[in-house]
């Protein structure tokens, strides 16, 4: 990945880690074989070893014939569409919602009898909140949200929430009795967004901190509806427009923290 302009040097990303988890960047698939190897090689000499079976790559704009990488062991590496990295899915955000809503589901159901049970409404809030919310909101705050999508969000939430309270449709109780105090899930998906934002932002050492705010300053973007992108939402989410006054806003803790209290505290 080259970050590229006239005015500022090209800088590479070749490589993301975390724990054992690593992510290679290449601009091709030659250069990708090179990385491979060395890596391969720097893991031998503190006897580590690469699981090929569990090693996927991706392509974009690549001849499919040109799309082969082999370990040093011989194994040919699995091609892919997309893969899962740190628990999300990498290309598709509406995907890694599916899965995260299944997943939730399972949860929410697994704990049926709880929800049926006489336990007071405050633990059984708080119950929910530490098991199929969590699983549910995973890796939320990296996701940009259409506005159908936070219906989504919030529609499946509420289902969920009225499971957990046992509340049927027969009693006719609104959201706003159901939820109480509790913030809908894109208001907290929200809150978690500008944490993240002003977190990477503050912390120059960051590779991310060069790529919060930008945006293309060349070229047009497609026909038809634009993608969201992570900076239109975090525009929705300050209520501001201009980028450079975001930042200078994220700058200031203080300010920033003020900022989040008065966007993301309103009732459901």
């Amino acid at each position: 990945m080259t970050a590229w302009s006239r005015r500022v040097e090209a800088e590479k990303l070749a490589d993301v880690e975390f724990a054992y988890d690593v992510a290679l960047v290449t601009d091709t698939i030659n250069e990708a074989k090179l990385l491979l190897d060395r890596l391969e090689t720097a893991a031998l000499r503190v006897e580590l070893a690469m699981n090929d079976s569990r090693t996927k790559f991706m392509s974009f704009n690549t001849p499919k014939e040109e799309c082969s990488l082999t370990s040093s062991t011989g194994n040919q590496l699995e091609h892919v569409q997309e893969f899962i990295y740190l628990g999300s899915w990498i290309t598709t955000m509406e995907r890694d919602l599916r899965v995260r809503k299944a997943k939730a589901w399972a949860a929410c159901h697994k704990l049926k009898k709880i929800w049926k049970s006489n336990l007071r409404k405050g633990l059984k809030i708080r119950l929910f909140v530490a098991t199929v919310e969590s699983i549910f909101l995973y890796g939320s705050e990296t996701w940009t949200l259409t506005e159908s999508l936070k219906k989504r969000i919030d529609g499946c939430y509420t289902r969920m929430l009225r499971m957990a309270l046992n509340v049927d449709w027969k009693l006719h109780k609104t959201n706003k009795e159901v939820y109480g105090r509790l913030p809908r899930a894109t208001m907290k998906i929200q809150e978690r967004r500008m944490r993240l934002a002003g977190h990477i932002h503050r912390h120059d050492e960051l590779v991310a901190n060069r790529l919060l705010l930008w945006e293309p300053t060349h070229g047009t973007r497609s026909r038809g509806r634009p993608a969201v992108t992570f900076v239109d939402n975090l525009r929705t989410d300050t209520g501001l427009t201009d980028t450079g006054e975001i930042g200078r806003l994220m700058a200031d803790r203080t300010l920033w923290r003020q900022r989040i209290d008065t966007r993301t505290l309103k009732p459901p």
